[in-house]
């Protein structure tokens, strides 16, 4: 096994400077904590505040990316790489790890991030539209979502790449996918709601995201998405779709 990582990273690229302008509704019944302390499944999930999971999820995500910079500093400086190994084969997903019994990759590299560029511009996302998608759900329906959507993202991607893209198997991170599920369900739940791209120019989020999902489809389909997961944007868009409609009939 050699050492060099190859990755497939998953950067949002959207909006700089993402704003709201308009707040969204509640579409549909959500699972908050009034109603649903006692019933449901894991339904205690919603007794923990929003903002525990909010601040949870940024915590966890610097926490994994400190983890992975000292085990990076650890192989290049002291050439001790069994950090650095260990990181990658519990926090980043391909099908080596998942074939291997590490099906929690799925699930562990959402919260993985290769560089500062890659952290910053998902955080900065999360930061800004997380909370709205928060309101409508509540503590437990986003948690499934989110890492729901960024599981359900990286299976297909893995399956995709190794099915259509001649057997390549790299390793797939970053929160990209379980947060464009929740701009997904978000453009699902309250399509009028407007975004201010770079500050300034109002863009309705249903026509944000599909442009997104757009073109992501055209670089998996094209290949031309290089060291960027577009396969896993792609299905993170579809998990959020999927999800609403899920609520929205009550099925789940």
């Amino acid at each position: 096994m050699t050492l060099r990582l190859s990755l497939c990273r998953v950067p949002l690229r959207p909006f700089p400077r993402l704003t709201r302008l308009s707040p969204p509704c509640r579409p549909f019944h959500s699972s908050s904590r009034r109603s649903y302390n006692n019933n449901g499944f894991l339904g205690f999930l919603d007794d923990i505040p929003e903002n525990t999971v909010f601040w949870g999820i940024i915590g966890l995500n610097a926490g994994v990316f400190t983890a992975f910079w000292w085990a990076k500093q650890k192989l290049s400086v002291e050439r001790d790489p069994s950090m650095y190994r260990w990181m990658q084969q519990n926090f980043t997903a391909n099908w080596r790890n998942i074939s291997s019994g590490r099906v929690w990759t799925v699930f562990t590299s959402t919260f993985a991030h290769q560089d500062l560029p890659h952290i910053f511009f998902n955080g900065f996302t999360f930061y800004f539209m997380a909370p709205l998608t928060l309101s409508i759900l509540g503590s437990r329906q986003f948690l499934f979502l989110y890492l729901g959507g960024g599981a359900t993202a990286q299976l297909g991607s893995t399956a995709f790449t190794n099915i259509f893209q001649n057997g390549r198997d790299p390793y797939s991170l970053g929160a990209s996918a379980a947060i464009y599920s929740t701009l997904s369900f978000l453009a699902f739940a309250a399509p009028r709601m407007t975004l201010l791209l770079y500050g300034i120019i109002p863009v309705p989020i249903w026509l944000a995201v599909s442009g997104i999902f757009a073109y992501d489809t055209y670089l998996t389909a094209s290949d031309k998405g290089g060291k960027t997961n577009t396969s896993a944007h792609v299905g993170g868009i579809l998990a959020g779709a999927g999800y609403f409609f899920l609520r929205r009939f009550r099925v789940f």
